[in-house]
């Protein structure tokens, strides 16, 4: 059986690959002189077929973006092999990586120093945010919002709540509202470009009944995404899991 530079066996690092995770860190201590895909030399430009190259554009993987009905055919840009990983340098640095359970049969997070663990690009993908110009994936940034709650301990409590969330996605805390205003300031800091994300501590601390979807769709119009403990929305604003306030 064939191993990893490391003495794993080939199969574990070939899974870690498969789950967009790349590969494991002992083969990222040192910068590679050619792509391991289409053998670019460093600051030589990826083939256009190139499954290692990432698009300028998104961030992503180009295949990804050809696969993807709103981003089929857009200008990725020019990327060249710099001799690293794409991504890669951005996972390790959020702690955000993950290692094969051999018991489990799958994948679980862990932190880089994890002997064989390798970047969960996964969730880099969906809580990170890709600077275009800067080139390079950076946290995403939330704001707090509930409704208004009667008692300043109560009104405290939720504020930890939404703020152990952010902190388990790796979210970066920009600011906080509460009430009716606070609920257009919050918007507001989406639509100007200071937040990606409106975290709230649960489902009926965003609002009422209809108020809710309307809410969840003022933020989407704006740029961004609501999320929170126990709160799923798929990408067309359909929430699909919730979960109440726990007082």
């Amino acid at each position: 059986m064939s191993v990893t530079p490391a003495g794993q066996p080939e199969a574990r690092t070939d899974l870690v690959r498969a789950s967009g995770a790349g590969p494991t860190d002992s083969m990222e201590e040192l910068p590679r002189g050619t792509c391991p895909a289409c053998q670019a030399a460093i600051g030589e430009a990826h083939r256009d077929d190139c499954d290692v190259a990432e698009c300028l554009a998104t961030g992503r993987k180009r295949m990804w973006c050809r696969a993807q009905p709103d981003t089929a055919g857009h200008d990725c840009g020019r990327a060249d092999w710099t001799g690293w990983w794409p991504a890669h340098a951005e996972a390790r640095a959020f702690g955000w990586h993950v290692r094969w359970d051999t018991e489990a049969r799958k994948f679980v997070r862990c932190t880089p120093d994890v002997h064989g663990s390798g970047p969960d690009l996964s969730r880099l993908y969906e809580h990170a945010r890709w600077d275009r110009e800067a080139r390079r994936w950076l946290r995403k940034r939330a704001v707090l919002f509930s409704r208004a709650v009667r008692g300043r301990a109560t009104l405290e409590e939720l504020t930890k709540r939404a703020q152990r969330y952010c902190g388990e996605q790796g979210y970066e805390v920009v600011g906080e509202h509460v009430g009716t205003r606070g609920w257009r300031e919050a918007v507001a800091d989406v639509d100007e470009g200071k937040a990606d994300v409106v975290v709230v501590p649960s489902l009926d601390r965003l609002g009422f009944g209809k108020q809710v979807f309307e809410r969840v769709d003022a933020v989407r119009r704006a740029g961004g995404t609501v999320a929170g403990p126990g709160l799923r929305i798929d990408k067309d604003g359909t929430i699909v899991a919730t979960a109440t306030a726990e007082m």
